[in-house]
């Protein structure tokens, strides 16, 4: 059905898009409550009021079909213009730690870009994302766009996605997830747009504003639980001012454990080498709580040091309110370590510094898609008018944060003669 109603929407033009794209908008904005509740009772990770937020961000961000442009050069021999068409049927997969607002982002930008889609849900985040699908494929209807122009399976199926695979109605596969889903798509022999996973640290140097530094990795490695695949999974410190950095944490609503109390959670929150999951996305209370700590309420964040780079929480994205702090006795050193913690996956990374020298030089290595100065993870936010916001960061295959040109393919005509009416 899908397949059949992308020609349809290629065939109401281009302006419908920007009446159908506002709607979508529109009805999105009004349900971002609902979204957030659904999928907090649904998946049991995150924050309620941080959903609000991502379903706003979403909406509001997403770039629409103003990102698409036409390009044309003439001169007194030949017009050459240059333009973008739809792939078709994207199959997309979506996941559990962002369910609604990566299928608003989807659905803004790929139909901006004159795709129809079909939703892959992780099976952990049926039900929520099934009411935004509806939500958007209602809001496109009633702005007279065409039926089954989006579509979601009435259950989430493993076998779903192999269907997808395969099937020659599919025309682009975007994976946004783990590197297995990634792995797979990219074995489908299909256009992939892979948005893996990252694991992003933060350099804190003896330039920066400490107490600065503190508030806004507490409020970007905190924000939704640090479910977010951009947040701060690993904080490397100047072993020189960590006593200065760990007393602004202190003040920030976040609890600095001493050795003991580090041990009792990291054997809480790791098992058999790995992340335990049953602890993802869930409030730093609550895992103290469950560590034997007591602990304020109000505790958005954990934090503890280490010597060893080769921690599993350190290593593995951790997806969770606890940030460790690996200390190193130099800028040289504390790159070297960042870029080795980040795998290569060509995520994100952030540093808080005031040498505009070292800034450059971790920039240039780190060599990832996002890359924040002084500021938190969520600072990438941004809205339409300074690139907008992506909800499918495709570090690992190249497009990086993805906008509805990512999901068209340039086409290009050449006329010969004169056209150029101004001498």
């Amino acid at each position: 059905a899908a397949k059949d109603a992308q020609p349809k929407l290629v065939d109401m033009g281009r302006e419908a898009r920007f009446r159908i794209i506002e709607n979508i908008k529109k009805r999105c904005l009004e349900n971002t409550e609902k979204f957030a509740k659904l999928t907090v009772d649904e998946t049991k990770i995150g924050r309620y009021e941080d959903k609000i937020i991502k379903n706003e961000v979403a909406v509001n961000f997403s770039p629409g079909p103003e990102d698409l442009d036409i390009k044309t050069y003439s001169d007194e021999v030949s017009t050459i213009i240059i333009d973008r068409s739809p792939y078709g049927l994207i199959a997309a997969i979506t996941p559990m730690t962002n369910p609604t607002p990566g299928i608003i982002n989807n659905a803004i930008v790929m139909i901006s870009a004159g795709n129809s889609i079909v939703f892959l849900p992780h099976p952990a985040a049926h039900n929520c994302s099934l009411e935004a699908i509806k939500v958007i494929h209602s809001a496109i209807v009633e702005a007279g766009g065409p039926p089954n122009l989006i579509t979601g399976a009435a259950s989430s199926k493993v076998e779903n996605v192999s269907a997808a695979f395969k099937s020659d109605n599919v025309d682009m596969i975007t994976a946004t997830g783990g590197p297995g889903i990634v792995r797979l798509s990219m074995k489908s022999g299909k256009k992939v747009i892979g948005a893996g996973p990252g694991n992003p640290p933060v350099i804190v140097d003896e330039t920066a504003d400490i107490e600065k530094a503190a508030v806004e990795i507490m409020n970007g490695a905190s924000f939704d639980n640090n479910i977010l695949c951009n947040e701060e999974k690993a904080c490397i410190c100047i072993r020189s001012i960590s006593d200065k950095l760990l007393s602004a944490f202190s003040r920030n609503s976040t609890a600095v454990l001493n050795r003991e109390q580090a041990e009792k959670v990291v054997s809480l929150i790791v098992k058999d080498g790995e992340i335990n999951k049953d602890y993802i996305g869930k409030d730093a209370a609550m895992i103290l709580g469950d560590a034997g700590i007591n602990c304020d309420p109000g505790i958005r964040l954990v934090v503890f040091v280490t010597d060893q780079e080769s921690h599993p929480v350190i290593q593995h994205e951790q997806l969770m309110p606890v940030l460790p702090i690996l200390l190193v006795d130099s800028f040289k050193e504390a790159m070297a370590a960042a870029v080795r913690i980040e795998h290569g996956f060509g995520h994100t990374a952030m540093i808080h510094s005031k040498d505009i020298d070292r800034i450059t030089r971790f920039g240039q290595m780190i060599n990832t898609t996002n890359f924040i100065v002084n500021a938190r993870s969520q600072a990438m936010a941004v809205e339409k008018a300074k690139g907008g916001t992506a909800w499918t960061i495709a570090g690992a295959t190249g497009e990086g944060n993805t906008t509805p040109g990512s999901y068209t393919k340039e086409r290009r005509m050449y006329v010969s003669g004169s056209m150029n009416f101004v001498k």
